[in-house]
């Protein structure tokens, strides 16, 4: 047994985090190495003030942070997930035990309006352990893939008009955004419309007037690779190959400004999507996120 292990976290006082936390957050984040998530300033006093964040203290010691982000602009309980978006734990504390009491303080001070439960994603065992001890449960994967500029551009059949999406255009992609995914993977109009909002190639696919699908691509400057941050197809007018032209057209985008690839992510339970990028010269970076749920 390791020396941090010996700690005790039995004793520790669990309430909701404020916006006075932020030195103690900032403390807890500079010394450990048992952290995941976002970490930038921004996002942490975001997290501070949502309102359903949880700080576990030892004394007046930050030792565990469990950073919730509800996501808004949901009608329906079954639709009302929470994005597990930063977890500290101190190193000298076990994680399973503090994130224990932390989600035993959630379970009292839920988050309000009531939520379908929580989800996170991680890559890491330590944390992915601590999680299923306090009774999360895997759910599925999200994949990496990426398609270096290597040989002839693909092709696909012109059987939709794609025209630039304009942030006036946001209702409309919402619609087909809550029309092609489950509430799971739906996320909240505020994210949506920030990856609409910060995307580089922003496509709307129409035919006949009506708009059947979107791609949103943006160039990632830190490693050359554009990112397909986001397509789909609404559900009635897929199988006719309206994905296959936009995932094209990303690719075809990401060469126009020379990028040296593009890179995407997706469920490994997607079987159709997964197939389509393969098709397309799309190959997985061994780079894996286990999706946690605790309802």
């Amino acid at each position: 047994m390791s020396w941090w292990q010996r700690k005790n976290p039995t004793d520790l006082l669990v309430r909701r985090a404020h916006s006075t936390d932020r030195a103690a957050l900032a403390a807890l984040l500079a010394r450990t190495w048992h952290q995941d998530g976002v970490t930038a300033v921004e996002d942490q006093v975001a997290l501070l003030n949502s309102g359903a964040s949880l700080i576990a203290l030892a004394g007046d010691e930050a030792v565990g942070f469990l950073g919730l982000a509800p996501r808004t602009h949901t009608a329906e309980p079954a639709e009302r997930w929470v994005d597990v978006r930063l977890v500290a734990v101190a190193s000298d504390y076990p994680p399973v035990g503090v994130i224990g009491h932390l989600l035993a303080g959630l379970e009292a001070l839920p988050p309000s309006p009531p939520t379908a439960g929580l989800v996170c994603l991680t890559a890491h065992e330590w944390l992915i352990e601590a999680l299923a001890a306090g009774g999360f449960r895997p759910a599925d994967r999200v994949l990496g893939y990426v398609r270096a500029m290597h040989g002839p551009l693909p092709v696909a059949p012109q059987v939709a008009t794609l025209r630039a999406a304009q942030a006036t255009q946001g209702e409309v992609i919402m619609a087909l955004n809550r029309a092609t995914f489950d509430p799971l993977w739906r996320y909240d109009q505020r994210t949506v419309l920030s990856w609409l909002m910060t995307a580089d190639h922003p496509v709307l696919a129409e035919g006949a007037g009506r708009p059947l699908g979107f791609a949103l691509t943006t160039r990632n400057l830190t490693d050359g690779y554009a990112q397909l941050i986001r397509v789909a197809t609404h559900p009635a007018s897929q199988g006719r190959g309206i994905g296959r032209q936009l995932v094209v057209d990303a690719i075809r985008y990401a060469a126009e400004v020379g990028a040296a690839g593009v890179s995407l992510n997706t469920q490994a339970s997607n079987a159709v999507a997964r197939h389509l990028y393969e098709a397309l010269g799309f190959r997985p970076t061994g780079h894996a996120l286990t999706v946690m749920l605790w309802r």
